[in-house]
Formats: C-alpha cells, structure tokens, sequence
C-alpha cells in the first residue's frame, strides 16, 4: 500500500462561513442601485431617494432570517421598494393641492398694517415731542387718567400739567394731516 494522504491539510480546517451580517453587508452593497434605481422609476424625487432606499434595507434587516441572497432576494427587495415608494406617496406632507385662481388676501392684514403703521408713527411723535410733554399726553389720551392725577404721579403743578397736554396737542394738530 501506498502512503498517500487521505485526508489533506486543507481538508482537516473548518469552513468558514461569513456571518449573517458580513452576508447582509455584502448584499446591501449590491442591490443599492438597484434599489435606488426601482425607487427613482417609481416617482420617488432624487432628493428623498437615498432615505428611502435605507427604509428598503431596515425591512430587508428585520427579514433577513425569511430572505434567501441572491436572485430570490432581489425579486423581494423590488417588491418591498414599490411598496414603499407607494406609502411616501400617499404620505400627506408630499401631497400638494393646487391653487384655482388667485389667493384672496385675508381681511385682517390690512387692519393688522394700518395698527402697525400708527404704532410707529406714535412713537416717532412722542419722541419729537419731548419726555416731559409726551408723558402727559400718553397718561392723558392714551390710559385715560386724569389731570389731577398725572399732575400728582409727575409732581407737577396741575396749570402745568394743561399746558404741556395744550403743547402736546397743539404740536400734534399741525403735524396731522388735513
């Protein structure tokens, strides 16, 4: 008899096998563009593409123990890619309405600007006014106290206090227009 090896070295190590997520990692890498492309003929806009084709790989991830690699999984994967370009489409924030004709302007704006406007144009006027005159008229017009009162709260003469509110007034009436 001959002294042959039957069993070569070779032989005698484990096969290894990749592990689930080495395999995964791999098939990832090649059905990426063709599950990018799938999503793209689909309607899907470039811009949202690459988020969902990583929806298409978590399904693919949380099924990896049903799919079988190869050209079975890649049948599967354009399935799950359809159904998820159809589910962004029906999202309702992708969905826009057009518009018949022209936007009526609502009623409040232009009241909103003319409040707005004299709101500025007050405060300009008070401080062309001075402090002192523009107190008495503010106490006065605006929170409606009386002149007795703003005379005390200012420690003020009560004459002097008609004269600035006179002042104020009469300051007002010739920047006022006709």
């Amino acid at each position: 008899m001959s002294n042959v090896d039957v069993c070569p070295e070779s032989a005698k190590k484990p096969a290894t096998l990749p592990s689930p997520e080495a395999l995964f990692a791999r098939f990832y890498r090649e059905s990426w563009d063709f599950v990018r492309r799938v999503l793209l003929k689909r309607g899907v806009p470039e811009r949202e593409a690459d988020d969902l084709v990583q929806e298409v790989f978590v399904v693919a991830w949380r099924r990896r123990e049903g799919v079988t690699f190869g050209e079975q999984a890649r049948r599967w994967l354009y399935m799950v890619a359809l159904y998820i370009a159809s589910n962004h489409r029906k999202l309702a924030r992708y969905r826009m309405e057009g518009l018949a004709g022209e936007v009526p302007e609502p009623a409040v704006f232009p009241r909103v600007i003319e409040v707005m406007d004299a709101a500025h144009l007050l405060a300009r006027v008070l401080r062309k006014l001075g402090r002192k005159v523009a107190a008495v008229l503010v106490a006065y017009e605006i929170e409606g106290r009386t002149m007795p009162e703003i005379a005390r709260r200012l420690q003020i003469r009560l004459t002097t206090a008609y004269a600035r509110l006179q002042l104020a007034r009469n300051r007002l009436a010739l920047r006022a227009p006709l």
